[in-house]
């Protein structure tokens, strides 16, 4: 049996402030971690079987179904290029990130693994190195996704993404998010194709969402810096207006977005792809914050978590 020792590693959930979908026509986006939603991965050596336990299920790495083919993919690519495709051992996997929610589930997942498996193979792993095995893993969930999600799920500051590049940057924001889980799986492909769909039939007004939600991306950043909540709440409001514009939104998202504002959110928008999937309202402090949860628990939120920025 081939000795080494244990390996875990983790990452944590994103939420996209700015720049949902926009991000796809080169247009800048702001993301942040969130950092009490968080996957764990740990690898051990076995004699002989490659097991992975998810969701407390056990399953043979050559048994992972069509869903976790991107996650099988990466951990055949990990052994191959460290000589260890014949190598037995247990992956066990823990999270508590919502699946298909537009808080990078799978991007954190990849990240677990890939650091848990150089951690288990006792090799440094670079940053270049995690945002490629991370990026593998999403070219095949996700098709050609932007990079924003595998980049922040492995950040502890805020993100800001434009032509294919990231960069950190520090916020003094004092205020108050909450996110909420509508309970409708999001539909990343199929929201994908509804904007392109979107500027084929209707290109002016599609492509003036778009470099809208380009420009209110600067705006976020200013705004987040310069400790501005006010802005920042109408700025996130008036995206949300152009993501429905562009039809990706979902009568439970109004819903929610509704909700939160009347419970006295300073703003509040979709999250990711749409179709379903997730919301955010930004409050003026954390006893704002859980007056507006509860109002968003009332009007129909699955779950809801409260997130200091």
């Amino acid at each position: 049996m081939i000795k080494h020792a244990n390996g875990s590693g983790k990452a944590h959930a994103k939420a996209i402030l700015i720049g949902d979908h926009a991000v796809v026509y080169q247009q800048p986006a702001v993301a942040i971690p969130l950092l009490n939603l968080e996957v764990t991965a740990c690898f051990q050596s076995l004699e002989e079987s490659q097991t992975i336990i998810l969701s407390g299920q056990a399953i043979e790495l050559s048994d992972l179904g069509a869903d976790l083919e991107g996650i099988r993919q990466l951990i055949v690519a990990l052994l191959k290029d460290h000589d260890q495709s014949e190598s037995g051992f247990l992956l066990e996997v823990a999270s508590n990130i919502p699946q298909e929610r537009g808080f990078g589930a799978s991007a954190a997942l990849a990240t677990a693994i890939t650091r848990a498996f150089f951690a288990w193979q006792q090799k440094p792993l670079s940053e270049e190195k995690l945002q490629h095995y991370t990026t593998l893993a999403e070219n095949i969930s996700h098709g050609s996704p932007s990079g924003i999600d595998a980049a922040t799920v492995s950040s502890e500051e805020p993100v800001w993404f434009q032509d294919h590049r990231c960069s950190t940057f520090e916020t003094s924001l004092d205020a108050t998010l909450i996110l909420a889980d509508t309970g409708v799986r999001g539909q990343t492909v199929r929201a994908v194709n509804i904007v392109k769909e979107q500027l084929k039939e209707h290109y002016d007004e599609s492509w003036a969402a778009i470099s809208h939600l380009g420009k209110l991306a600067y705006a976020v950043k200013e705004a987040l810096v310069e400790n501005d909540p006010v802005t920042l709440g109408q700025i996130f409001t008036s995206a949300h207006h152009d993501l429905q514009a562009l039809q990706v939104s979902h009568p439970k998202l109004d819903q929610l977005v509704a909700a939160a504002l009347e419970a006295g959110a300073l703003g509040a928008k979709l999250t990711g792809s749409g179709i379903g999937g997730a919301m955010f309202a930004l409050a003026e402090n954390d006893k704002e914050a859980e007056k507006i949860a509860r109002a968003l628990a009332k009007a129909g939120a699955r779950e809801t978590w409260i997130q200091p920025l």
